[in-house]
C-alpha cells in the first residue's frame, strides 16, 4: 500500500462540495452527537468519538459508539440519525434487534419501497386509503398500522364496519424503509430534513470555531489527541452558550490555545 508522509494517513471519500475533490488523504473523526433542545434552540453535544484512517469505513463504529454511551452513561440512544455511510440493512437491523435503537438515513434514488408500499411507501387498506402508523412491537418485531381516524374517505366507505382496523408489517420486508421507525412517518422525515444538516453544521463547527483547519495532522496519534480535545472544546463552548455570555472569551482562548499546540509524533 502507498505511504504518505503522515503516519497512518489513508485515502478516504468525504461529502461532495463544490470545488472540492470527493477524495482526500489523511484521518477520519466519527462522532455521535446528542441532539438537545433548550429554550427554542437546538444543541448538538459530542458524546464519543473515534479518530481512524480516512480509509475505515464508518459504519463498522456505530455499534461500539452506541455501546460505550450505555456503558459509560448509562445512557440509552433511541434513535440515530447517520448519513449514507450508515445505510446497511444488516448493520439497521442489528441495532434494531440487539439495542432497541433506531437508525435513519436516507435512501439512494434507487432504492425504492417493496412494489405493494409504492404509492404511499406504507400499507393502504383494501379500498386504497394509506394506513396510520401505530407503533412497534419489540416482542413480534412487527408495525401495526390502523386506519386513519381523520380521513374522511372512511366514512361513507362499504367496509366501514367491517373493516380489519388493524394491519401488520414486518421491518424484514425492508429494513430501510420499515426499520424501527419507518422512513414514511412524519418523525423520520422531520430528524432526517431538520435535524442531519445542523450534525453537518457541527462538524463545521469544530474545523472553524476551534481552528482545526490550520492544523497539519500528520499522525494518528496527533489526530486522535486533537479529536478528543476538539470534543471537551466543543462541550465547553456549549456550556457557555446555555448559561453565560463569555462564549466570545472563549473563543478567543481557544485562538490563543491553537497557537500553542506544535507536537511532533
Amino acid at each position: 500500500p502507498r505511504e504518505y508522509t503522515a503516519k497512518g494517513a489513508t485515502k478516504g471519500k468525504r461529502t461532495k462540495k463544490s470545488g472540492q475533490s470527493p477524495f482526500f488523504v489523511g484521518y477520519k473523526k466519527h462522532t455521535l452527537r446528542l441532539w438537545l433542545k433548550r429554550k427554542g434552540k437546538n444543541f448538538m453535544v459530542p458524546l464519543v468519538s473515534f479518530i481512524e484512517p480516512a480509509n475505515v469505513y464508518e459504519g463498522k463504529f456505530l455499534h461500539p459508539m452506541i455501546q460505550k454511551i450505555q456503558n459509560e452513561f448509562s445512557l440509552h440512544i433511541d434513535v440515530v440519525v447517520g448519513d449514507m455511510g450508515y445505510i446497511s440493512s444488516e448493520q439497521k437491523m442489528e441495532l434494531r434487534k440487539q439495542l432497541y435503537t433506531a437508525v435513519l438515513t436516507r435512501v439512494r434514488d434507487n432504492m425504492h419501497p417493496p412494489e405493494i408500499y409504492r404509492d404511499y411507501g406504507r400499507p393502504e387498506c383494501p379500498e386504497g386509503i394509506p394506513l396510520s402508523w401505530d407503533g412497534y412491537n419489540a416482542d413480534s418485531e412487527m408495525h401495526c398500522y390502523i386506519t386513519p381516524t381523520d380521513n374522511s374517505a372512511c366514512i361513507p366507505c362499504w367496509l366501514n364496519r367491517n373493516c380489519y382496523q388493524e394491519f401488520y408489517v414486518s421491518p424484514l420486508t425492508d429494513e430501510h424503509h420499515f426499520g424501527l421507525i419507518p422512513l414514511h412517518t412524519k418523525v423520520s422525515k422531520r430528524l432526517l430534513q431538520e435535524i442531519r444538516p445542523q450534525v453537518e453544521r457541527g462538524f463545521e463547527n469544530d474545523k472553524n470555531k476551534l481552528y482545526l483547519n490550520r492544523f497539519f495532522v500528520n499522525s494518528l496519534d496527533l489526530a486522535k489527541i486533537l479529536g478528543q480535545l476538539s470534543d471537551a472544546c466543543q462541550i465547553l463552548l456549549l456550556f457557555a452558550d446555555m448559561k453565560t455570555t463569555a462564549k466570545s472569551k472563549a473563543k478567543r482562548t481557544m485562538q490563543k490555545l491553537q497557537t500553542q499546540m506544535s507536537f511532533d509524533f
